[in-house]
C-alpha cells in the first residue's frame, strides 16, 4: 500500500508543479488550440488555450511508476514485467495523440491525423499488445463472466476482441474530451477503480503484477487530478489527443491485464455512452437523414440544449461514478459469501 501512496504523492506533485509552467510556455510561443467549426458555436472563446496538456500527466505518472519501481528492485529486489508492459501501452498511445496534436498545430487546424491513419496506428498498437501478451507474458485466453463462475476459453478470437477494446477505449476517451476537466475528471474515476481492483488482486489472490498495475493507476490518478486544477472549466489547458488516447490506452490495458474486459464496460460505462451516441447518430442519419440528438457526442447535445457547461461536467462524472460503483460491486460481490 505505501508503494501505491508513494506514487500518488508523487504524481499530483509533479503535475501540480508542470502544469502551470506548461501553460505559461505555451501562451509565450501563442500556441494553442483550434477549435472545430462544426461544434458548438459557444466553444468559439476556447480557441487558442494552450493544448497538449497530456504531456504533463503521462510524464508524471512515468516518473512516479518509475520511482517506485526503482526503489521496490532496490529494496526487494521484484519488479513485474506486466507493469513495464502497461506503462509502454499507455506511453505509445500517447505518442499517437502527440503525433495527432502535433499536426493540427503545425498544419493550424483543428484536426491533426486522418481518421483512418489513427485507427491504422491504434491497429498498430495492438499487434504489439498481442504479441508481447500471447509470447511474453503469456495472458490467458480466457473470458470471464462477471456475477458467474464461468470462463470461455476464446483461443485466437481473443486477441480480436483485444483489438476491439483497445482501439474503442482510446477512441470513446478522445470522444468525450469535449468540455473542460470532463475526460480527465471521468478517467481518473475510472481508473481509480481499477486501482483498487489490482490492490485486491494482489492482496487476496496473490497476483504479484497486482502491486505495479495499482502504482500506476493510482500515480495516473494523481497526476489527472494535478491537472485538473488548471483543466476545470473554464480551462487554461487542454490534454489534447495526446491525453486522451494515453487514458484510453491505459484503461484498456489495465482492464485486460487484470482479466476485467467485460467489467470494463460498466466500470467506463461513461466512454461507452459517449461512443453510442457517436455510432446512434451516424447510423440514424445514414438510413433515415434525420438526427436522434442535436449533437454527438451526447454532451454536446446537453449544451444545444441550453445546459451550463459546468453543470453538464459535473453530472457526467456523477454518471461516471455510479457506473463505476457499479461496476466494482459486481467484482467485489464474489468476495462476499
Amino acid at each position: 500500500m505505501n508503494w501505491i501512496f508513494l506514487s500518488i504523492i508523487i504524481g499530483v506533485l509533479i503535475s501540480l508543479a508542470l502544469t502551470p509552467l506548461f501553460i505559461k510556455i505555451q501562451r509565450k510561443r501563442n500556441i494553442g488550440q483550434k477549435i472545430r467549426m462544426d461544434g458548438p458555436k459557444s466553444h468559439s472563446v476556447k480557441a487558442g488555450t494552450p493544448t497538449m496538456g497530456g504531456l504533463v500527466f503521462i510524464l508524471s505518472s512515468t516518473v512516479s511508476f518509475a520511482v517506485v519501481t526503482l526503489i521496490k528492485y532496490y529494496r526487494h529486489n521484484v519488479f513485474s514485467k506486466e507493469g513495464i508492459f502497461v506503462m509502454s501501452v499507455f506511453l505509445i498511445c500517447g505518442l499517437v495523440g502527440f503525433i495527432d496534436d502535433y499536426i493540427a498545430l503545425k498544419k493550424q487546424r483543428s484536426l491533426g491525423l486522418r481518421g483512418w491513419m489513427k485507427i491504422s496506428l491504434l491497429v498498430v498498437i495492438c499487434l504489439y499488445f498481442i504479441i508481447v501478451s500471447k509470447y511474453v507474458l503469456n495472458i490467458s485466453t480466457c473470458l470471464s463472466i462477471p456475477l458467474t463462475s464461468v470462463n470461455l476459453e476464446l483461443g485466437n478470437w481473443y486477441y480480436v476482441l483485444v483489438t476491439l477494446i483497445i482501439v474503442g477505449t482510446a477512441n470513446a476517451v478522445n470522444l468525450t474530451d469535449g468540455l473542460d476537466g470532463l475526460a480527465a475528471g471521468s478517467s481518473s474515476i475510472v481508473l481509480g477503480v481499477f486501482c483498487f481492483i489490482s490492490f485486491l488482486e494482489w492482496l487476496i489472490f496473490d497476483i504479484n503484477y497486482g502491486i505495479d498495475i495499482a502504482v500506476i493507476c493510482g500515480g495516473t490518478v494523481a497526476a489527472c487530478i494535478g491537472f485538473l486544477w488548471w483543466n476545470t472549466a473554464p480551462a487554461e489547458i487542454f490534454m489534447g489527443d495526446t491525453g486522451s488516447f494515453s487514458l484510453g490506452g491505459l484503461i484498456a490495458a489495465v482492464a485486460i491485464i487484470l482479466k476485467q474486459e467485460i467489467l470494463l464496460i460498466v466500470i467506463g460505462g461513461i466512454f461507452v455512452m459517449e461512443a453510442l451516441s457517436v455510432i446512434i447518430q451516424v447510423i440514424w442519419f445514414k438510413i433515415f437523414k434525420r438526427r436522434v440528438f442535436k449533437m454527438a457526442p451526447i454532451h454536446h447535445h446537453f449544451e444545444l440544449c441550453g445546459w451550463q457547461e459546468i453543470k453538464i461536467i459535473i453530472r457526467f462524472w456523477l454518471i461516471c461514478a455510479l457506473f463505476s460503483g457499479l461496476g466494482f460491486f459486481m467484482y467485489y460481490i464474489k468476495f462476499i459469501d
